[in-house]
């Protein structure tokens, strides 16, 4: 059981903290805390012994389950109960007269040793259930139990070897190699294009490469062939090194890849090259690496490429992508009869009943086949045999409904424990939902999910588990967002999940379930409920949940619903209908998560400083919450804090104490100064020792400004600019080494509801404030909203932009008011995508925005070198944009080459726009153009490669002409249109507009 495996891990890895720790020095607990942990990795060695997942024993597997989730509260009990002991411990040497002993106080003292007693009885308990289990002789017997022959991890290393014929066979791959050798040979190659394999692990992809590979119209048409394996974590070195090698030439000691090019280019001596690629995972081993030096290498030239991801093949520019489908019954059988070496026509016929079941069982899956084929070579070739096999235990997806038999289920079985784990968590969620990155790391944290890597952060890990997902194709993302932020989960998938995770997690109404089935329940999640929230069972019961999602929370919540779960570790309460939250909530001390979002608090129980285990806390958009608790500073254990739209005007000095706040959105600089008593904004200073951050958020001028303030507005931006640090307090965020995102944002002008608009002073302020806050070079995402000034920040314009933030990726202005220049944010060598709304001043756009380029002193400089997408909106002011010296999109000495590989351009809500950039008309990556609400364009023509136009409600455009390449061609709302011509690649076209009277 997945559950099993990630919950022993966590066990063993928190254990062993706890025993290292000091709050574990209480006599009678630490010496069965070691006997608990020696028999826990004895569990864990014998486990790995067999594999988890192929133990028969169902009943023993429960028992220890249980067993584990019983220890993991446990630790948190030693922990919590060590801590309020050392707390309460006074100096031996202080101690004197018979009102003391052992160094506590008389009641104290007899306290703790009544602590102490019940935790080692804890404990002790724990250890004789465990040894119960070992006298069952299942722990110390499982080297004698017998395992199937399980499929590798798809995580493993898979090296590519020769075609084995024995697992070629059925029309289906034959004609499917004809065709894609046909395609390869006929195309003009004078460049490389590239065609892709693409399916599910194991459905077949590799060997139909290998079909093609071998083919000898390939070997005909080809100077050189070369297969190369691509692995997950690819070495740009090794790679150059094996194709060098196996285009005959040799790279000799050349380690670097700057040696390794021209030694490529070299070999290759413009010959002609077919290279397979195989087990592609990423796009950018093509399109970032091998495209450029094998097309200055070679003569010509096509790519094959093999991936699970048919985005990474549409990323690649795959002229053809074909998709492998299952095998039919026929096709499998014979394969199946292949594999087990089946010849002699008696034993064919004796065994086709049941080897065609087999097949079946096997989802049409060449991988699935070949495994149960394995197993099979150790039977006698006998009806009896195979229908062991048939009918056996050991076969994973025997038990399994019929709709996720074969490849779903095997996608699933292949991924390692903390993957399965994350994957089952999404049948907590709403069919057809959508989640973000964020929400899922966070979850995946405070469950335990994720394991701790020296070098990297809990959260990171767990980013990299939603990538490992989506490239498994677990995880679907949503096309519309570049970051691949957001993802859905198919129906079938999330089906899956919920059977598997069946009787530990439930998504729906808890009334339909009966008391045995509630009492087992780890997980539960409700949707949507009455007028009030309630679990059945006695009220007394305390439930085992170690999670409850209330998605969308009704007014009331059960009176004592608190003390009925007191092992939960994540909390979801959102929605309006909540408007207060008990003080009980102070006594869940396993907790790790609590999301308050949206609700309608106006205010947080002090015992919340309690919970010293909450790594998240989300109190973002509660609108009627203006105070945060002093308590909140003691949750030393707080990892993202998420105030973001909540109007704090109290806010508690000291925030600078968590340590571990990676993640902080709605750190409000200057809220309302409305209280004459408490603090109403943080300090930038407290922002110093918060050396983990990651992602954050800062609130500028966040409050409504009023007579009854203690400080006025520039009394408190002052304040916050006075040097009492060693360093300057501004200039904080230049030492934060990890930071990756950054959001800088000030009240809007409409929000100021109770007081003017800003003044020129407080313009003036807030452009000084901006000034400080110079980010580090880290950086990878900059948002910047509702800019209430003249001038962008120097540390934007400088010449050197490039350099100070070399790894920013994603760029969004919206909201710059004033700003009549935008700055050069071409000099930034790594952007992909810029967004910029609401730029109300700017009239014109020119080389300001290029800058200098990107350069390497030899080759012409290249503004945007990366930039894929480009969303220019709400620029009601905007008349005139040109980019100077790349009018044709050529390169030249003279000149910069600009957006080289922009993709998606949208100019939306831009009315005195006259004209587009002739540059932009011959980019060839250029495939998607939308115009909508530019009222001033008549004319949109000549773009050469665009496959992809939308005009909308676009009342002057006359003509479009000359779209060469054009392919889907969307119109709305234009009445003026005259002429559309010379389209000679139209294949769609939709035009709505009832005003319109010809054409």
């Amino acid at each position: 059981m997945a559950a099993l495996d990630a919950l022993l891990g966590i066990c063993v890895e928190k254990l062993s903290a706890l025993i290292q720790d000091e709050v574990a020095m209480i006599r009678g607990v630490k010496e069965e805390l070691g006997k608990l942990q020696r028999r826990m990795k004895r569990i864990d060695g014998a486990l790995n012994k067999v594999g988890r997942e192929r133990t028969e024993d169902t009943a023993w597997m429960n028992e220890l389950q249980s067993i584990l989730h019983e220890a993991n509260d446990l630790f948190d009990d030693v922990r919590h109960e060590g801590e309020k002991l050392l707390d309460n411990e006074l100096p031996s040497a202080s101690s004197s007269g018979p009102s003391k002993l052992c160094g506590l106080p008389t009641f104290s003292c007899f306290n703790s040793i009544r602590v102490r007693h019940n935790l080692a009885n804890r404990i002790r308990a724990l250890n004789n259930r465990i040894d119960a289990v070992v006298k069952d002789r299942w722990i110390f017997n499982l080297e004698s139990v017998k395992t199937v022959g399980r499929v590798a991890s798809m995580s493993s290393t898979r090296e590519t070897c020769e075609i084995m014929e024995a697992d070629v066979v059925g029309r289906e791959i034959e004609d499917a190699t004809d065709e894609l050798v046909e395609m390869i040979v006929t195309n003009n190659r004078r460049n490389f294009q590239v065609i892709a394999v693409a399916g599910m692990g194991g459905i077949g992809k590799t060997t139909l490469a290998q079909k093609v590979y071998n083919n000898s119209r390939i070997g005909d048409n080809f100077q050189v062939r070369i297969w190369i394996c691509v692995r997950e974590k690819y070495s740009d070195v090794r790679l150059l090194q094996e194709i060098i090698r196996k285009a005959e030439g040799s790279h000799g000691s050349a380690e670097r890849v700057s040696e390794l090019l021209p030694i490529l280019c070299r070999t290759l001596g413009g010959r002609s090259i077919f290279l397979v690629l195989d087990d592609v995972w990423r796009s950018d081993v093509w399109t970032d690496f091998l495209r450029n030096p094998l097309q200055n290498g070679a003569a010509s030239g096509c790519v094959l490429v093999t991936t699970r991801d048919q985005n990474v093949a549409m990323r690649m520019g795959a002229k053809h992508t074909q998709q492998v489908e299952r095998m039919s019954d026929a096709s499998g059988w014979e394969l199946l009869c292949k594999r087990t070496y089946l010849e002699e026509e008696e034993d064919v016929q004796n065994l086709t009943s049941v080897g065609i079941q087999i097949v079946n069982k096997c989802g049409g899956l060449p991988l699935a086949i070949r495994v149960i084929a394995g197993v099979l070579t150790t039977k006698e070739k006998s009806r009896k045999e195979w229908k062991r096999v048939l009918r056996s235990n050991a076969w994973s997806m025997s038990e399994l409904p019929e709709e996720f038999r074969g490849a779903l289920y095997l996608s699933y079985d292949n991924l390692p424990p903390h993957l399965k784990q994350c994957f089952l968590s999404l049948c907590l969620y709403p069919e057809d939902d959508t989640h973000h990155i964020r929400d899922l790391r966070r979850m995946w944290v405070a469950e335990g999910f994720v394991k701790q890597e020296e070098g990297l952060l809990m959260e990171e890990l767990a980013e990299q588990y939603y990538s490992e997902l989506i490239r498994r194709s677990l995880l679907q993302p949503d096309p519309h967002y570049v970051d691949q932020g957001w993802c859905t989960v198919h129906d079938l998938l999330r089906s899956l999940a919920q059977y598997l995770s069946r009787g530990e997690s439930y998504h729906g109404d808890p009334q339909s379930l009966d008391a045995t089935a509630i009492s087992k329940l780890r997980r539960l999640s409700i949707p949507e409920s009455g007028e009030i929230v309630t679990i059945p069972g006695p009220e007394t019961e305390r439930l085992r949940l170690r999670t409850l999602l209330l998605i969308k929370s009704p007014p009331r919540i059960e009176q004592n619903l608190f003390s009925r779960v007191p092992y939960l570790q994540v909390l979801l309460l959102n929605g309006e209908g909540i408007e207060c939250i008990p003080d009980s909530v102070g006594s869940l001390i396993h907790l790790r998560l609590l999301d308050l979002d949206r609700t309608s608090i106006s205010r947080l129980p002090d015992s919340i400083g309690s919970l010293t285990n909450l790594q998240i806390l989300n109190l973002r958009h509660c609108k009627f919450l203006n105070t945060l608790p002093r308590g909140i500073t003691r949750l030393c254990s707080l990892r993202r804090l998420g105030l973001v739209g909540t109007p704090l005007r109290s806010v508690p000095e000291g925030i600078g104490r968590l340590q571990l706040l990676n993640d902080l959105d709605g750190f409000v600089i200057n809220a309302d100064g409305s209280c004459n008593t408490e603090q109403n904004s943080w300090d930038l200073e407290e922002l110093q020792s918060l050396r983990q951050l990651r992602w954050l958020e800062l609130s500028i001028l966040g409050g409504k400004c009023n007579a009854n303030s203690v400080q006025s507005t520039d009394d408190i931006i002052d304040q916050l600019l006075t040097v009492t640090h060693p360093r300057n307090r501004a200039f904080v965020l230049e030492d934060k080494a990890f930071l990756k995102e950054l959001a800088i944002s000030c009240t809007r002008q409409t929000e100021r509801a109770e007081a003017p608009p800003y003044t020129e002073e407080e313009i003036s302020k807030i452009e000084d404030t901006f000034e400080k806050l110079h980010p580090p070079t880290c950086l990878e995402t900059l948002w910047i909203a509702n800019f209430y000034n003249q001038h962008i920040p120097s540390w934007l314009l400088s010449s050197s932009l490039g350099t100070n933030l070399p790894h920013l990726t994603y760029v969004n202005f919206i909201g710059l008011p004033l700003c009549p220049q935008l700055p050069p944010l071409g000099q930034l060598p790594h952007l992909r995508l810029l967004r910029i709304q609401d730029a109300l001043a700017i009239v014109t756009i020119g080389l300001e925005l290029l800058g200098n380029g990107v350069g390497d002193g030899v080759h012409a400089a290249t503004a945007f070198p990366k930039l894929e997408f480009l969303n220019m909106i709400g620029m009601p002011n905007w008349e005139e944009w040109s980019l100077v010296g790349s009018e044709t999109g050529n390169s030249s000495s003279c000149s910069l080459r600009v957006m080289p590989r922009l993709e998606e351009l949208f100019v939306i809500d831009c009315p005195k726009l006259r004209a587009l950039p002739k540059g932009l008309q011959q980019l060839r990556a250029l495939r998607i153009l939308t115009v909508e609400r530019a009222h001033s364009l008549s004319v949109i023509e000549d773009f050469l490669f665009i496959t992809e136009l939308k005009i909308n409600m676009n009342n002057n455009t006359e003509r479009i002409s000359n779209l060469p390449a054009l392919k889907k061609l969307t119109i709305w709302n234009s009445p003026t249109l005259k002429c559309v011509d010379n389209l000679v690649a139209l294949q769609y076209l939709e035009l709505q507009d009832y005003s319109m009277e010809s054409l």
